[in-house]
């Protein structure tokens, strides 16, 4: 399964220190519109992607209060049958 993530950043430090891990970590497709970050993901990927996010934002010094980690929607990735 796959699942739609937003990561909602609140100031430009946050966004400045998130973004790039995000990028690097290469996880699936990302998008950028303002200071919010979209993520189509795989599920079982979800879990390091959270990790990087959270690591990338201590490293920097950003409290968790600057940022959030949103799931919006899982998708099904089997085919409907013909």
């Amino acid at each position: 399964m796959k699942a739609t993530i937003h990561i909602e950043t609140y100031t430009m430090a946050a966004y400045r220190a998130i973004r790039p891990a995000v990028v690097a970590a290469r996880v699936g497709y990302i998008g950028v519109c303002g200071l919010t970050i979209s993520a189509s993901i795989f599920m079982k990927d979800y879990a390091y992607l959270c990790d990087v996010v959270n690591l990338a934002a201590r490293s920097a010094g950003i409290p968790h209060s600057e940022y959030s980690i949103i799931t919006l929607q899982t998708i099904s990735t089997s085919r409907p049958p013909l």
